[in-house]
């Protein structure tokens, strides 16, 4: 007998993209902001987690850059993906099942680091020795090398409370390119000439603020539901 199941549990999202993405995905011009390449548009995702809510950072890029990730073409963690169809339906899974995502979640680890600034970032840093920044850094939740043409996909999950704090008004995502010395981000080291950035509109992130806030605030028996914006 079929059983009607929620397809989502998001809560929240807002959306920054650039001139190029509204071309190619027939988006409004209207709404279109410059952004720094690669970086053609980025979103926040908050949604119930079963600990709490998940803020999910997804970027989307030119799929012609030489970033550095596993060789498949796409690959995710189960982790916060669990209400995409069809991972929604597992419940109990075996123990091949969850060695295989338990191997993702170990090739995914290391992909990335978030930079929440005070103030841009001037040359390298390490993550601890940053006086002006907080770093985090998650096994990527998933990717697509190219999940259209000629544009790529990646997700972390990001750190609520730190993202919503009005002191942070520079934010960004550093990942390696396949010439970038190994294990920078393993290390905690970030240096955008050697590294590919994906500077994340203020403006994004000011405009979610206040619901990264109350993610950071609720509890995991917070509300349901959808919410969708476009912020410019």
């Amino acid at each position: 007998m079929p059983q009607e199941t929620s397809s989502s549990n998001l809560i929240n999202a807002g959306f920054s993209y650039s001139p190029q993405l509204a071309a190619r995905f027939g988006l409004s011009q209207g709404d279109a902001i410059p952004l720094k390449a690669p970086l053609l548009g980025a979103a926040i995702e908050i949604k119930a987690g079963v600990m709490g809510k998940i803020c999910l950072l997804h970027i989307l890029y030119d799929a012609g850059i030489d970033i550095r990730l596993p060789p498949a073409q796409t690959m995710q963690a189960l982790g916060s993906n669990m209400d995409v169809f069809p991972n929604g339906f597992l419940e109990r899974p075996d123990k091949e099942i969850k060695r295989f995502f338990g191997d993702q979640v170990g090739a995914l680890a290391n992909r990335a680091m978030f930079r929440y600034g005070k103030i841009e970032l001037e040359g390298d840093a390490t993550a601890g020795k940053d006086t002006e920044g907080s770093y985090t850094s998650m096994p990527l939740d998933g990717y697509n090398r190219e999940f259209v043409p000629g544009v790529g996909w990646l997700a972390m999950s990001i750190n609520c409370e730190l993202a919503s704090q009005e002191q942070y008004r520079y934010a960004s995502l550093y990942v390696e390119s396949n010439d970038s010395p190994r294990d920078m981000i393993l290390n905690g080291y970030v240096d955008p000439s050697r590294m590919i950035e994906f500077l994340i509109p203020q403006v994004l992130m000011e405009g979610m603020r206040s619901s990264l806030r109350a993610a950071a605030e609720e509890s995991p028996a917070g509300r349901r539901g959808s919410l969708f914006s476009v912020i410019k």
